[in-house]
């Protein structure tokens, strides 16, 4: 009889324990991100297409390959954005169009500097270790800046961000080409929340 009763009871007893778990889904990557007013993964996926077009169609380079590292991207808003991220999908998508010769930056310098020290440590037999000195030079470097207004009154939120990329040419100190991309969000907030 007790385990009846048990039995009986244990779906009243999970009640709270299912109403306060989390739920976990699959979502479309590509879909429209927005669930606050903060800098989300559309917002990073709109400026580096945007800013990958405009390069492109800007016919700077001609029938050129030029090659072009990527320097720096400066966060000068208050949230945390991984401007990494955003370079790393712009310099995939130049390197994906054929048109440019991309080189490492500094993670990819740290990496060759690491294995050029590990061929160098005598583990590696010399006739498989690569000839030093032949690293190609960029032509033209890109670096980018990040800001935003931000303002608050009642419950609305807006964010206005701003994504600024430059292609400088190296031996000249030339900007040859810049583009920005802006986003502006609002959020408002509910009367009552959770």
């Amino acid at each position: 009889m007790p385990n009846y009763e048990m039995n009986r009871l244990t779906p009243i007893l999970l009640l709270p324990i299912l109403a306060c778990s989390n739920q976990v889904t699959y979502e479309d990557p590509e879909a429209v991100e927005t669930l606050t007013a903060e800098f989300g993964a559309t917002d990073l996926m709109m400026i580096a297409h945007d800013m990958t077009q405009g390069f492109l169609g800007s016919g700077t380079f001609g029938d050129e390959k030029p090659r072009v590292v990527f320097g720096g991207i400066q966060n000068r808003t208050a949230q945390h954005i991984d401007t990494r991220s955003i370079s790393d999908t712009i310099r995939t998508s130049l390197l994906q169009s054929g048109k440019f010769t991309i080189l490492a930056g500094d993670p990819g310098l740290e990496e060759i500097d690491r294995e050029i020290a590990h061929q160098r440590s005598g583990k590696v037999d010399m006739a498989y270790a690569v000839e030093m000195g032949r690293q190609k030079g960029a032509e033209f470097v890109f670096y980018g800046r990040m800001s935003e207004i931000h303002k608050e009154a009642g419950r609305t939120e807006s964010r206005w961000v701003k994504f600024t990329l430059n292609a400088v040419n190296i031996q000249t100190r030339e900007i040859l080409w810049a583009d920005e991309v802006t986003i502006s969000k609002r959020e408002t907030k509910a009367l009552l929340g959770w």
